[in-house]
């Protein structure tokens, strides 16, 4: 029993993989998600979090959770719309992250950090990442086609798809050739230019990232993943549900659960790769 007891800590002994959701609605879910994915795998799991919106770490007691302060008034995440939000956020947490991070590099030294996954609403944490050469790797929370049309929303309201010109509702959006105008999504933001500011900086930061990771399968979306790989020349780890697949064939299934495994075995063979390269800045 003692020898089983060794066993399974030597496995858990090793690599670290921090972890950032962003505190929203739809955000917090995956990223643990996927943290059970990569503790499954052996790597320790370190969740860092705000008071707003914050994870129960009783749910999840085989994670370390580290809470930073947001910033925030108490009014702000009700009152505020998502952008400005978004915005203040990324400003706000900046030093309180930063300190954070710093102090978690001194306390997991036997488990080093082999990389950062952030939510890809967090932009300013590429720049910290940079700094200290540790990879950083962003998990977007929608799916690749819809990520496709946000990246390309500030060049198509500069193209007057957004009320400043009449297009045809059938005719094929040049920019974005998955979609006609009809498909377009109506941008409902008090302020354009910050929202088109938003968007850029969120995809200069991503494509300057280690990779992205997708949940969902590439055989579901093989289209836009090329379209994707044109315009963010990054790694992509398609990694899926396996909820996904319950209402296909059986040999579809297996095809699917096929591809599920081969993007977690990617996905762990970078991270560990990360980690090795990380043991000479990080460790």
């Amino acid at each position: 029993m003692e020898s089983l007891r060794e066993s399974h800590m030597q496995q858990r002994l090793g690599r670290s993989i921090l972890l950032f959701p962003f505190p929203l609605q739809g955000h917090i879910n995956p990223m643990l998600q996927l943290a059970n994915i990569l503790y499954s795998k052996g790597f320790s799991i370190i969740i860092i979090h705000l008071p707003f919106n914050s994870p129960n770490p009783l749910n999840h007691p085989h994670f370390t959770f580290y809470s930073i302060p947001d910033g925030l008034l108490e009014h702000e995440p009700s009152s505020a719309e998502i952008v400005h939000l978004v915005t203040v956020l990324n400003i706000k947490c900046f030093k309180p992250f930063s300190d954070g991070l710093s102090q978690m590099l001194l306390d997991v030294k036997e488990e080093p950090i082999s990389c950062i996954i952030t939510d890809v609403l967090w932009y300013f944490t590429q720049a910290l990442a940079d700094s200290i050469k540790l990879p950083r790797i962003v998990l977007p929370t929608i799916d690749i086609s819809t990520f496709l049309v946000l990246a390309s929303l500030p060049l198509l309201r500069e193209k007057g798809y957004f009320g400043t010109k009449d297009f045809p509702l059938e005719e094929p959006v040049i920019e974005t050739p998955l979609l006609k105008v009809k498909d377009l999504p109506e941008v409902k933001t008090q302020d354009p230019e910050d929202f088109d500011h938003y968007i850029a900086r969120t995809m200069t930061e991503s494509k300057a990232s280690s990779g992205f990771i997708w949940n969902t399968f590439e055989e579901l979306q093989k289209d836009s993943l090329t379209r994707l790989c044109q315009d963010f020349p990054i790694p992509n780890f398609t990694i899926g549900k396996m909820s996904a697949v319950k209402c296909l064939d059986r040999r579809k299934r297996a095809e699917l659960r096929k591809g599920l495994n081969t993007g977690v075995w990617m996905l762990e063979r970078e991270v560990v790769k990360m980690g090795f390269f990380g043991l000479f800045v990080v460790g």
